[in-house]
């Protein structure tokens, strides 16, 4: 059902009821003009059979006011937009389950309003702004399989406002809000995964007169304040990003996470209204063998040789410093050897000194020293581990710079730096340090994707929620962290068959690998990339990487520009130097003859053909 209205110079009253079954669209539209003012309304509505519509509006010469109720279950969207003289306000309602909304519009060709209270269950996300020219206000909410009650307000005209108090529990859930104005952008944002309670009010705005563009609120998570007024001071001075992410205990041996992040970015940092929602989702992803998640951030030096810090104050008892200090460097050692870059200080990776300042990592004065610390603090029961990190919104290469990270262990949970010993609710220090540190770089976690995507449930991947030890990178990780630093090539070899040729990749890549060479050049030279738990990758000249296709089965190929399954490789060690190659089938990489055919991996034993000399 359509319906258009226009009124110019009378008064006109507009009722709708909406109950029929079943209601599949409407879209209403009305307009309304004198004395050289004019203002437009839009809505439209995506309605289940079982929910009610209600709507009154009243059209005057140059307005209109409007009041709306709505009720029912099942899937629904409403959507509306109200246009005045140089501004507008966007309204999107989205649930699946039961809901309930009240809303009331008053507009003029100059200025607008909107306040609304919206509650429902099941999954349920409201998204409001106003634009006024250049400057822009929002808020967002959003649950999945919970509960959501929020109370909004959008106002245009002399500058813009946007405000929301929230309150949602659920086992997803996430609140924005951020303003842009001609000088400055600022917001925050918080997401949670796994059972929480999370309660918000915050407000945004931007003055006419000084087109700054300000931000204030509280955001707690379980009853503990992460996000308040100290943490919007705390970015306002300079162009600032504050952002924590970290894991939960949300009960019964299952762990959760969060993510906040708070800005303030000034020109020229400051690039488009992107940068008000750049931090609340994952801004890129990887294929669902390689899942991973970049939050847009990384250290921007070619070599960032970050020195950690480790303050054992708080610790808790039984766990030494030295114990610590091992595990925390071996969880950095696994990022640094899989990439190109030199990630972390060489020599004493991990420095212990109590000296360096370990502040609560909720605290409403939140403390940037340019240094790395790893530290404990009693979090409250639902948090495991948390990384803070700082950035200046410079832009280099298309990533915002880290300066500096912080991790926070919880003192009040139960650890170990024995792995099997990491049952139940105790925790491997070494397994939260590693997943904590892939924050320091640059990653964020799987679980802000969307339900729907089978990514999020990668449990291969440190950087997902901390699912039981887990000191190894993931496929999903690894690429990840080659995005942002480059392949790590642990060495440069080259393959001997068991007749004494070498192994070739013809052309340095791009053809069939093959072993009749007499010689170790270019062409006959691999980047030997080291994936863990002994799986490699094999680089070759031109920079592709050597793939069994299939998984196996076939002649081998060097002419892939990525590393998944068929790219990876078990390198089985037979002692003298001597490897053999198993392909993600399981069967042995065989020269045939002895070597001077191709390769093929379609041994199911690992004889004389299937035996390399190994040399590096």
């Amino acid at each position: 059902m359509s319906v258009r209205i226009t009124s110019f110079a009378f008064l006109l009253l507009l009722a709708i009821i909406v109950s029929a079954s079943p209601v599949l669209a409407i879209s209403i539209s009305c307009s309304s003009g004198g004395g050289g003012e004019f203002v437009s309304s839009s809505e439209t509505f995506d309605l289940d059979d079982k929910t009610a519509l209600q709507e009154s509006a009243s059209l005057d010469a140059g307005s209109i006011f409007k009041s709306r109720q709505a009720e029912g279950s099942g899937n629904n969207n409403i959507s509306e937009s109200i246009a005045g003289t140089g501004y507008s306000l966007e309204n999107n309602i989205q649930s699946s389950g039961s809901f309930s909304a009240s809303t009331l519009v008053s507009a003029t060709s100059d200025s607008g309003s909107l306040s609304q209270d919206v509650a429902g269950t099941g999954d349920m996300s409201v998204s409001l702004s106003s634009i006024e020219g250049s400057s822009e206000a929002g808020q967002a909410a959003s649950v999945s399989y919970g509960a959501l009650d929020s109370v909004q307000s959008l106002t245009a005209g002399q500058g813009v406002s946007a405000s929301q108090s929230t309150g949602m529990a659920g086992l997803e859930g996430s609140i924005l809000s951020g303003a842009l104005g001609s000088e400055n952008v600022m917001g925050a944002s918080g997401t949670f995964t796994g059972a929480g309670l999370m309660e918000a009010s915050l407000s945004a705005s931007t003055s006419a007169e000084t087109g700054r563009a300000s931000a204030t609120g509280t955001a707690d998570l379980d009853g503990t304040t992460l996000i308040d007024g100290g943490s919007f001071e705390a970015v306002s001075s300079q162009s600032l990003e504050m952002g924590m992410e970290g894991l939960r205990d949300v009960g019964d041996g299952d762990v959760g996470g969060f993510d906040v992040n708070v800005l303030n970015l000034e020109k020229p940092e400051m690039e488009s209204t992107a940068a008000l929602t750049s931090t609340s989702a994952a801004s890129t992803t990887g294929g669902s063998y390689s899942s991973y998640v970049l939050t847009g951030y990384r250290w921007n030096q070619a070599n960032p040789q970050i020195q950690l810090y480790l303050n054992t104050n708080s610790a808790p008892t039984g766990i030494t410093a030295t114990d610590t200090q091992s595990a925390v460097s071996a969880a950095a050692n696994t990022w640094d050897d899989a990439v190109s870059s030199n990630l972390f200080a060489d020599g004493t990776t991990v420095i212990v000194d109590n000296s360096k300042t370990v502040d609560n990592p909720f605290s409403s004065t939140p403390i940037s020293d340019g240094n790395n610390v790893v530290g404990w603090a009693n979090m409250g029961s639902s948090y495991l581990g948390i990384c803070r990190w700082w950035s200046n919104g410079a832009t280099t290469n298309g990533y915002k710079s880290i300066l500096e990270s912080d991790i926070w262990l919880a003192s009040d949970k139960t650890w170990t730096t024995e792995l099997n010993k990491a049952t139940g609710s105790t925790f491997d220090i070494q397994s939260v340090a590693t997943h904590e540190l892939g924050h320091t770089i640059g990653l964020g976690d799987l679980y802000t994707l969307s339900s729907s995507d089978s990514r999020k449930y990668d449990w291969n991947q440190v950087m997902n929620s901390y699912d039981g030890a887990q000191r190894t990178l993931g496929n999903g990780d690894l690429t990840g962290a080659w995005a942002l630093y480059g392949v790590g090539i642990s060495d440069e070899i080259a393959l001997r068959a068991c007749n004494g040729l070498y192994v070739c990749a013809e052309n340095g890549g791009g053809q069939q690998l093959i072993a009749n060479r007499n010689w170790a050049k270019e062409w006959e030279t691999f980047g030997l990339v080291n994936l863990g738990n002994g799986k490699i990758a094999l680089q070759t000249y031109n920079g592709q990487y050597v793939c069994a296709e299939n998984g196996g089965g076939q002649t081998l190929v060097a002419n892939r520009n990525w590393i998944q399954e068929w790219e990876t490789f078990t390198l089985v060690d037979l002692g003298n130097g001597n490897v053999a190659l198993q392909a993600y089938n399981g069967q042995y990489v065989c020269a045939e003859n002895g070597g001077g055919l191709a390769l093929t991996a379609n041994r199911n034993w690992a004889l004389q053909w299937e035996t390399f000399g190994l040399l590096s």
